[in-house]
């Protein structure tokens, strides 16, 4: 009896190195083949060939790709009237916001915006910096002082100081002025 479960014991480790010697052929075989494809044109008969052609990008690649990158937008979308009651004693504050629709962060943006009545009478600066805007989310900056008592029938002019993407590049030529909104804006021609 105990030289029977000897003999299957043995048998079995024989079929296991067996296979595992088996398998280690196959694939030998399978990397000469594929070593060979690299250097044969893709045909029907290729596939491995063709298979070779639609690989991923590596990582390496992947990441000194050039990615095409969404716009940053600039509005603002409401202003307060602070002061005493009076027509000439207040103020007008708006509320400057940034949203980032690009598909990187932004380190660093820096506009400046030049406020002008209707009647093309200037009615105040302001200058703003943002840092560390995140993909698809927005920041908004308070509490200017402009030199108009009303908020009403100003418009702005953006100019961009300075936009940085987190991976260095420059970002300025994807702002884009949102037109709409409490005070509407547009960019500076330059």
């Amino acid at each position: 009896m105990k030289s029977i479960l000897r003999y299957r014991w043995v048998i079995s480790q024989l079929f296991a190195v067996f296979a595992c010697l088996i398998g280690a052929l196959l694939l030998l075989r399978s990397n000469v083949v594929f070593a060979d494809s690299k250097l044969e044109a893709p045909t029907a008969k290729n596939e491995l060939a063709t298979i070779k052609d639609q690989r991923a990008p590596s990582l390496q690649e992947a990441l000194h790709q050039t990615r095409p990158k969404g716009a940053i937008f600039v509005m603002i979308p409401v202003a307060y009237r602070y002061g005493i009651s009076s027509e000439n004693a207040g103020y007008c504050s708006p509320t400057i916001r940034a949203t980032n629709s690009s598909n990187a962060t932004i380190e660093e943006l820096i506009i400046g915006i030049q406020y002008s009545t209707a009647a093309g009478k200037p009615a105040g600066e302001t200058i703003t910096r943002y840092d560390d805007i995140k993909v698809r989310r927005q920041d908004s900056h308070f509490f200017y002082q402009l030199a108009v008592a009303d908020c009403r029938g100003l418009e702005g002019q953006v100019t961009v100081v300075r936009c940085v993407y987190s991976t260095g590049e420059d970002c300025s030529s994807v702002v884009q002025a949102v037109g709409f909104g409490t005070i509407p804006l547009r960019l500076k021609s330059h």
